[in-house]
């Protein structure tokens, strides 16, 4: 979570009517009104205006219902910010009045004899007593509380904090708000009541330390208020003044408008308080509390651009039970205290588990493709040749035959490093039919991180289109102990020549447990992880990706994922499986958007895998190009491996109309872990979703708690699909604490995985992707999200695309920001730095931000998944 908004360090504006106070009645009986307004200006001053409206020819106001008409009038700016109150009057009838008193500011609100209310009630009281008309008040313009504003978020040592929101904050400060009203009932009341007596503080003290925790566990930080038990933060809770008491770090109040702040008391006249709201918010979330006793009584007001009425429903009642926990047990630490009750805690875990729809996969990949053989569609299409599924299942057959002829037995790893082409389909099954398990590598280059993951492999076998000569890995591979090359051209060259001719001979089927796959991953350390995968899990996820997104007969699927990154594996075998058509994109054409745009419109593609950034670069290349050369029969676009921003995903609706869009998570040990189909504008950040079949997706606290609904936590998958482990390296570090089990739960013979993402179960029940912790850290006291300054930077157009890293000391701690850019044009170095300085300022606000900005010549490096290399960015 970043804690750098740009709305943060932003006031509002003096006369704003987010800033107003306001209290509106209905009043019944015998109303003088020539008093009511000379109590006026002896209350307000001789310049508070009085407006009135009387029964007469139709006007705009007259139309409106009573509470919409006093919302609307709360809602009108004082001109100037000069006028010191307000009083409206609206004639319903002879006996029927409307009153709303407003004031700009809630200083203004407060007169040396009391609340406006009060004070106006005293004096009207004098006039129809018959007494001396009290003096006119000279409290206005120029009085104490002239400019007064709403007080600024405060910034803790941490720096100021977000509140985790439905949307995003715009940068622009958002006025715009609503309320949620709320009776929590006597109970509530009385037990606050007797903590409060207990501790030697007041009821309303007690809600507003409730609050301070609840906000403080949206924000994710502890300055010691979460460890800190509830009675303790009590003690350190201030009573609540009768102006808005400000929640130190988010962007939030509490308000005590108590009974007796708002009451107006009228000789002669019924008065009954009206609920009453002028549209606008003073804060993210603003907590106003009304009464105590013998309820609990108030509303919750929100800024409508950040929050769902039902958000702030729900936010309501996870404080209603954490004060209900906090009041029965107050030496209960904070971040122990519940705020979803059984009920809710009950269908959360329900939601998170989808084990028990696994349904897909019956069987090994290779094995179901096979069920195609006779279909008349064509398995893979490259270079203008088709190759039907009768012909691949039938080469798949004669390179197992080879490799079974060149040792391969069942259990060995074989490499395969070749070509696109629908040769290179063929062996990947092939290894799969001999009984060996994959591991797929990316034609050319490779270097030492290529030996590395060679050396742990151990292969039977490696797998070539062609003889070692042009292959610097392949013939040092060749040179090391063991290490055996075969050359697929001479397999699948002709039927006559080729070894392992003949008819085919299907070994027997794997165990569901036995490894499909190795997929390597660049560990911590910088040394490869190799990660294997069961045949069950390949199947399983092949399946439902096949299945879910249409992937079928008549589905034109790009392979445009890497080798080595296993979403390629999964594109390759969910389209076999599922019966589509394969479409290897050409080397020179993958990572090139102004090649690769062309080619999705001349093949016709339906279905594109790719990470977000690069999505972005093909947006650009779609947008330039005219109606008819746009990728039209794209009905599937598949978005993973990245965050997703929804700038991008509303840009993307815009250029693919017709396009799915689908964005997917999950690590590499898992294969994947969550999907959401997006399926309108995007007005915040974009869900990874829901758990997928097989999976159950918790997010949890470092106790290994679960999370309640809004509270950011990491994310732990567990599942039979979990990778059984990394590969064995002599000497390497110990990986088994992430895959330790969550504490709590009971044994089933599932596996856990604590992927080290961070997150948050939204109110609507998706789950939000919220960085990495490893890609925040402290700067002078500062939390920065890394990926959040990346994103910032990303919306200057003459930014191309950008990363950020840290630099730290000799003691681990981050001393200034590295920042990468690649401009869209050419320009001047120094010109460019100082524009993308200043943008991150608008940005950033306040915040200090040390950066060493590198202005680049070339593309970001890319590593196989198609994700930035950072490490590659510091050689």
């Amino acid at each position: 979570m970043t804690v750098t908004d740009p709305d943060r360090g932003l006031r509002q504006a003096p006369g704003s009517a987010a800033l107003h106070r306001y209290a509106a009645y209905r009043v019944t009986g015998g109303l003088d009104l020539d008093a009511l307004r000379t109590a006026w200006r002896a209350t307000a001053g001789n310049d508070a205006p009085v407006e009135q409206m009387t029964p007469g020819p139709p006007a705009a106001d007259a139309e409106l219902g009573d509470e919409e008409l006093c919302s609307r009038w709360a809602a009108l700016p004082f001109a100037g910010g000069d006028a010191p109150a307000r009083l409206h009057i609206a004639r319903r009838s002879p006996r029927e009045h409307l009153l709303l008193l407003v004031a700009p500011r809630a200083g203004a609100w407060e007169r040396p004899s009391g609340a406006l209310p009060a004070a106006l009630s005293d004096a009207y009281r004098t006039i129809v007593a018959g007494d001396r008309a009290p003096a006119p008040s000279r409290r206005g313009a120029h009085g104490t509380h002239r400019g007064e504003e709403s007080p600024a978020p405060a910034e803790t040592a941490s720096g100021p904090l977000v509140l985790p929101a439905d949307r995003k904050h715009p940068h622009l400060p958002p006025h715009a708000g609503s309320t949620v009203a709320f009776d929590w009932g006597p109970d509530l009341g009385r037990r606050t009541a007797q903590l409060a007596e207990a501790e030697q503080t007041t009821p309303a003290a007690v809600l507003l330390a409730g609050f301070r925790a609840l906000v403080r566990r949206y924000a994710g930080h502890d300055d010691g208020t979460l460890s800190a038990t509830f009675r303790e933060l009590l003690h350190d809770t201030p009573e609540p003044a009768s102006t808005p008491c400000e929640v130190e770090g988010p962007d939030a109040l509490f308000v005590h408008r108590g009974q007796s702040h708002t009451a107006l008391r009228l000789p002669g006249t019924e008065v009954r308080p009206m609920p009453v709201h002028n549209g606008t918010a003073a804060a993210d979330l603003t907590l106003v509390l009304q009464s105590t006793a013998p309820s609990v009584t108030g509303s919750l007001e929100y800024r409508t651009t950040l929050f769902e009425a039902t958000s702030a429903q729900r936010i309501l009642e996870q404080l209603a039970t954490l004060l209900a926990a906090a009041t029965a047990a107050p030496g209960t630490p904070v971040s122990e205290l519940p705020m979803d009750d059984e009920r809710r805690r009950e269908l959360a875990l329900r939601a998170s588990d989808g084990r028990t729809a696994a349904g897909y996969g019956k069987g090994a990949v290779h094995t179901s493709v096979r069920r195609h053989a006779e279909q008349d569609g064509a398995a893979v299409s490259f270079g203008g040749a088709r190759t039907g599924y009768g012909e691949l299942t039938a080469h798949a057959a004669r390179v197992a035959a080879a490799l079974t002829g060149a040792g391969v037995r069942p259990g060995s790893p074989v490499a395969v490093r070749m070509e696109p082409g629908a040769h290179r389909i063929a062996v990947l099954l092939g290894v799969l039919e001999a009984g060996g398990h994959l591991a797929w590598f990316a034609p050319g280059g490779g270097g030492e991180r290529h030996k590395a993951m060679l050396r742990d492999l151990r292969p039977a076998c490696m797998v070539l289109d062609g003889g070692p000569q042009d292959d610097e890995l392949a013939r040092w591979y060749a040179d090391e102990p063991g290490g055996c090359l075969l050359d697929a051209s001479r397999v699948l060259g002709s039927h006559s020549s080729a070894p392992g001719g003949g008819a085919a001979a299907y070994g027997a089927p794997p165990d569901p447990s036995d490894p499909a796959y190795v997929a390597f991953t660049s560990g911590s350390t910088g040394r490869p992880k190799g990660i294997a995968q069961s045949h069950a899990a390949l199947a399983q996820f092949a399946g439902w990706m096949g299945e879910r997104f249409s992937m079928g007969p008549g589905a034109r699927v790009a392979q445009w994922v890497s080798p080595e990154h296993d979403p390629a594996l999964a594109e390759v075998f969910a389209t076999l499986v599922a019966g589509g058509t394969l479409f290897p994109v050409p080397e020179r054409v993958r990572v090139n958007p102004d090649k690769l745009v062309p080619w999705l419109v001349q093949e016709g593609i339906t279905h594109l895998q790719t990470v977000p950034s690069f999505a972005r670069d093909l947006l650009g290349v779609i947008t330039d190009s005219g109606a008819e050369h746009r990728p039209d029969a794209l009905s599937h676009l598949l978005l993973m491996g990245e965050a997703l921003t929804g700038e991008l995903v509303d840009e993307l609706r815009t250029a693919l109309p017709r396009a799915r869009l689908i964005n997917l998570y999950g690590p590499t040990e898992t294969i994947a872990a969550t999907w959401h189909e997006i399926t309108g504008p995007s007005a915040g950040p974009v869900p990874i979703g829901r758990p997928l079949p097989g999976r159950q997706v918790l997010v949890v606290d470092e106790h290994d708690r679960l999370c309640p609904a809004g509270v950011t936590g990491e994310l732990v998958v567990r599942s039979p699909y979990v990778t059984p482990g990394y590969l064995a390296v002599p000497g390497g570090p110990d990986h088994s604490a992430l895959f330790r089990p969550v504490a709590g739960f009971a044994p089933d013979g599932d596996r856990w995985y604590r992927t080290g993402d961070l997150a948050r179960l939204r109110f609507d029940g998706a789950l939000e992707f919220r960085g990495r912790s490893d890609f925040q850290v402290k700067l002078f006291g500062n939390r920065v999200e890394l990926t959040e300054i990346e994103a910032a930077l990303n919306r200057d157009p003459s930014v191309l695309e950008c990363a950020v890293l840290p630099h730290l000391n000799e003691q681990g701690l981050v001393t200034r920001l590295g920042v990468y850019v690649v401009p869209r044009g050419e320009g001047d170095a120094r010109a460019d730095v100082r524009a993308w300085r200043a943008h991150l300022r608008r940005q950033f606000g306040p915040l200090a931000l040390p950066a060493v900005f590198t202005r680049l010549t070339s593309r970001l490096p890319r590593n196989a998944a198609g994700k930035v290399d950072r490490s590659q960015l510091t050689r």
